[in-house]
């Protein structure tokens, strides 16, 4: 895929979608001490809408925009399992994951077992 050079103008909208986006957030945490948080949350929502309206009027923002859409398709097209799929599956882990640890408990005390045992008949001479 070739990568387009943006257009000057494509970068000034850039910038100045950056910039609003920019301002949104200095002025949510710049007027923290006289705003109540509601009326700051909306305004950097409203900074962020504007953003991203200024933002999507560029070929980088609309590829962008475009992208995120194909994404939201396909995270529809997901099948989520049932509620029986789910506990089943969470069954057979927490089986599968007491056997290892059993199997780990034995095979530890054996080796450890054999290790004793060699190291005390080694010792012993």
């Amino acid at each position: 895929m070739a990568v387009e050079k943006a257009s000057p103008r494509d970068n000034l909208l850039m910038v100045v979608g950056l910039a609003i986006l920019g301002a949104g957030i200095a002025g949510f945490f710049y007027y923290a001490d006289e705003v109540m948080t509601l009326i700051r949350a909306v305004g950097l929502v409203v900074a962020v809408i504007i953003a991203s309206l200024v933002v999507l009027q560029t070929q980088r923002g609309r590829d962008m925009f475009g992208f995120v859409r194909e994404a939201d398709e396909q995270r529809r097209k997901v099948v989520w399992p049932t509620r029986q799929e789910t506990f089943q599956t969470t069954l057979i882990v927490i089986v599968i994951t007491i056997i290892t640890a059993i199997l780990l408990f034995l095979m530890d005390s054996v080796f450890g077992w054999l290790i004793r045992r060699l190291i005390g008949a080694a010792g012993g001479s």
